[in-house]
């Protein structure tokens, strides 16, 4: 019994083997995008509920992820006065603040009011919640007088 299940098991690994050879160039490829497969139905229903909008506004969130990121690493770098690995952080970054600034000024076709609209009221029931657990009026919240 254990002589099959090792047999089997090298088998396994061997598909595993030609499968991994193979797909190495594929995955080499900068111009290859994937992403796993649990975040394709949330994508796809946010498009389907906001229209390009929403793929305009995932791109903007995590390409500003990245941008923080690299900002992070390049005080990292100032600090540790490693000026080489400082200025090919800061030519990335360079790249990621014109991808942000063409994706802010991209319009999208459809769902950027609905999308206003959804965020304006995620927004307002979130400071409505923290005003009332912090007793504090809007006028407070805001910076004026109470």
């Amino acid at each position: 019994m254990d002589d099959f299940l090792r047999q089997a098991h090298a088998a396994k690994q061997n598909s595993r083997d030609v499968i991994d050879d193979n797909l190495e160039p594929i995955l080499e490829d900068p111009a290859m995008v994937g992403i796993p497969p649990d975040l394709v139905a949330p994508f796809e229903k946010l498009f389907e509920t906001f229209g390009d909008e929403a793929l305009r506004q995932i791109s903007l969130f995590c390409i500003g992820k990245w941008h923080a990121l690299h900002s992070s690493v390049l005080q990292q770098h100032i600090e540790q006065n490693n000026t080489n690995e400082g200025l090919a952080t800061m030519s990335d970054l360079s790249r990621i603040c014109t991808i942000l600034q063409l994706i802010e000024q991209t319009g999208s076709f459809s769902g950027d009011e609905q999308w206003k609209k959804m965020l304006k009221s995620t927004i307002g029931k979130a400071i409505l919640k923290d005003m009332e657990e912090r007793d504090i009026s809007p006028e407070l919240f805001f910076g004026g007088e109470q």
